[in-house]
Formats: C-alpha cells, sequence, structure tokens
C-alpha cells in the first residue's frame, strides 16, 4: 500500500483579524528555476523601512586624498583575535568613518542634485 501523499502549497490562509492588522497584501506566485516547488511572496506592496544598506560611491574616489585617508584610516584601527574577526571589525568601525566623512564633506546626494537640478 502505498501512504505517499502530495499537495501544492499555492497560497496564504490567514484570519481575518491577521489580515486587517497588515492590510494591502498581495500573494505572488514566483518563477521556480530548479525544482517544481513554486515560492510564494507575500507582499505589502509598500517600501520597507528600516536601515538603508552601505552603498560605496564611486564618485569618492575622484575626491582628492580618498583614498590615503581611507589607508590612515584602516590601518589605525587596532582589534585583537582572529584574522577574520580583525577584518570585520575594521569593515565596520570603516564604514561608520565614511558615512560620517560623507555626511560632513558631500552632503545628501538627492537633495544636492535636486537643487542643483532645479
Amino acid at each position: 500500500m502505498n501512504n505517499r501523499s502530495s499537495s501544492r502549497l499555492d497560497h496564504f490562509l490567514v484570519s481575518e483579524e491577521w489580515e486587517s492588522h497588515f492590510n494591502g497584501l498581495s500573494q505572488k506566485l514566483l518563477p521556480k528555476p530548479t525544482s517544481n516547488h513554486a515560492p510564494i511572496l507575500l507582499d505589502r506592496g509598500e517600501i520597507r523601512g528600516g536601515k538603508t544598506p552601505f552603498r560605496f560611491e564611486n564618485m569618492w574616489l575622484r575626491v582628492e586624498g580618498f583614498k590615503d585617508l581611507v589607508r590612515r584610516w584602516f590601518t589605525g584601527y587596532t582589534f585583537s583575535g582572529l584574522f577574520s574577526h580583525i577584518l570585520a571589525c575594521k569593515l565596520k568601525v570603516l564604514k561608520q568613518d565614511l558615512k560620517k566623512w560623507n555626511r560632513e564633506l558631500i552632503g545628501n546626494v538627492s537633495s544636492n542634485e535636486e537643487s542643483a537640478l532645479s
């Protein structure tokens, strides 16, 4: 006797209370690249909040002395432990220094661009 069963999950089941708390939901079936399982996306359709990811700006490379500044910062950080831990700590501190430097020297690129265009 074959006790094997199969099913296809292609939607979410939620309570009315849950749906009223998270309004504007939609379900989207995503492409199935390699298997017969189709992933499902439950989307609120709005921009997600939270911290913005760090982005290195290529324009920083054009600022005179930038590479020397980064080199000086990076070699000046001192941490102890395994090499991977030291590298992770240095990169974390470097990210903060770059964000601060960018704010002080360059400012908000988006608003500067809007001002320049208007």
